[in-house]
């Protein structure tokens, strides 16, 4: 990982890092403020040979390691035992009061310094003087002389009283700050850092088209309106202009051959499937060209909300019978073409996958510039698999942090096995600040523009027909 991929998960992850961050700091400053307040006092000890009595180097020597020793014992449990019956502390522990106290050598000295902490500073050091006392009756037992060897090796005498302070010396509320703010600043990054590296989903351009081996023809960002405005009549909008270029790229997708039918799909629902096959009907139109919208989810149809018409009639509805295909067919203000799923069948794979839908499609296909089809998601159900045939090629649409690497290579791969064409795929609801690697920098969701007030003149490519029919369509009978 390069400087500009970690400041790239920063940016990304940013959010994550800011909570984490000031949900650290403040659990520091209320663990710190609600602390109760510790007390210090200390007492030093000089522990020396008796007067008179020469020392030499060794004997020296030997006196810093008494020292050490006497400042072990100085927590233990005994000796802190004693400090507790001696104050009478109530409901008190050795190993309790053992975590107050300790104890240390005065480097270069023969001093011994007791520290102790507690919640008042009285407490504080009538423990530290206890403990000092204590220590000098442990050195006078430990050293006295056997019967008749004269004076003992060394004595301990206490110097001075214990020392007391009205300040409390903890909780260090600035230092405990400190520390909180580092290290929420570390845990914030560090776990930016292991969700990136341990997040499956699709968030990058090239990612996608390394995995499907097709271009992205659109990236089209986030909006939290899109659920209250899944179309809008501004032809110059963001979204409008992002259909655009979607729209623009397909002419380009298959030069072999013009591009007639499009079957719109997804590798698992809830990828943007229905509103993106909507408005490349709604773009594709706005250019001048007959367009014919289907929706074929005969599980979910939404197209029919989107667009404000009626989905009682239908696909269904024409290959049964009960209507015809130009009755079934509803035109949309906006000079869409729409063909709802009709009655909702209890076996739709089966349904689609008859002569009489492929008769269908192939009889559209003759009648209008552009066939749309909004198609189930690729991994649940067989539906676009098997609507895959019937068509030029297809579009997969890839949620930005939620498709999964391995859903898409499935949804690729089922695409393959079936013998179909994907045209391209469409990166969905990503950040605005990921833009367009085609040069648009959309603030584009679905909160698409107004319709054009005149429609573009047909353009000549592979999508455009050197003759135009003007089939009019109608509204479904009720």
């Amino acid at each position: 990982m390069d400087l500009r991929q970690f400041l790239g998960i920063l940016r990304a992850r940013w959010k994550f890092s800011v909570v984490t961050f000031v949900v650290g700091a403040l659990a520091t400053l209320f663990l710190s403020l609600s602390a109760t307040p510790q007390y210090g006092s200390s007492a030093k000890l000089f522990i020396s040979t008796p007067v008179g009595q020469q020392a030499d180097y060794t004997a020296a020597l030997f006196a810093g390691q008494r020292l050490a020793s006497y400042a072990d014992l100085a927590t233990d449990p005994s000796l802190l035992q004693n400090v507790i019956d001696r104050l009478n502390l109530v409901g008190v522990t050795p190993d309790e009061l053992k975590g107050q106290v300790s104890a240390s050598v005065i480097t270069s000295t023969q001093t011994l310094e007791i520290s102790v902490t507690a919640e008042t500073p009285q407490v504080a050091q009538q423990i530290a003087e206890a403990a000092a006392q204590g220590i000098v009756a442990l050195v006078a037992e430990l050293e006295k002389p056997a019967a008749g060897e004269g004076q003992p090796a060394y004595v301990a005498r206490v110097v001075g009283k214990p020392s007391i302070s009205q300040s409390p010396v903890s909780p260090n509320i600035p230092l405990n700050l400190a520390v909180g703010l580092l290290l929420s600043l570390f845990v914030g990054i560090a776990g930016s850092v292991l969700r990136d590296l341990l997040d499956r989903t699709v968030k990058l351009r090239k990612d996608v088209e390394e995995i499907t081996g097709n271009a992205v023809l659109s990236t089209l960002p986030f909006d939290k309106q899109v659920k209250k405005r899944a179309l809008s009549n501004e032809g110059h909008g963001p979204l409008a202009e992002a259909f655009r270029v979607l729209r623009t790229n397909l002419q380009f997708a298959n030069l072999d051959a013009k591009v007639e039918s499009i079957l719109v799909s997804s590798a698992v629902p809830d990828e943007g499937k229905t509103l993106v096959a909507t408005n490349l009907a709604l773009s594709m139109a706005q250019s001048g060209r007959s367009v014919l919208l289907i929706d074929a989810d005969m599980r979910n149809p939404n197209v029919a909300d989107i667009l404000g018409l009626e989905n009682s009639v239908g696909i269904v509805s024409v290959l049964i019978g009960r209507a015809t295909l130009e009755e079934a067919t509803q035109s949309h203000p906006s000079g869409i073409n729409f063909l709802a799923t009709g009655p909702t069948p209890p076996n739709p794979a089966e349904v689609l996958d008859t002569q009489a839908m492929r008769d269908l499609l192939f009889s559209v296909r003759s009648e209008y510039d552009v066939v749309i089809i909004d198609a189930p998601p690729m991994l649940p159900v067989a539906d676009a698999s098997i609507l895959m045939g019937e068509v030029d090629g297809a579009l997969l649409l890839v949620r930005y942090g939620s498709t999964t690497r391995e859903q898409l290579r499935l949804a690729v791969s089922r695409i393959e096995t079936v013998g179909g064409r994907l045209f391209g795929t469409i990166l969905n609801r990503t950040p605005p600040r990921l833009g367009d690697s085609y040069g648009y920098g959309y603030g584009y969701g679905y909160g698409y523009g107004q319709v054009e007030q005149e429609p573009e003149k047909p353009r000549r490519g592979l999508l455009a027909k050197t003759t135009r029919r003007t089939t009019p369509s109608r509204r479904a009978s009720r």
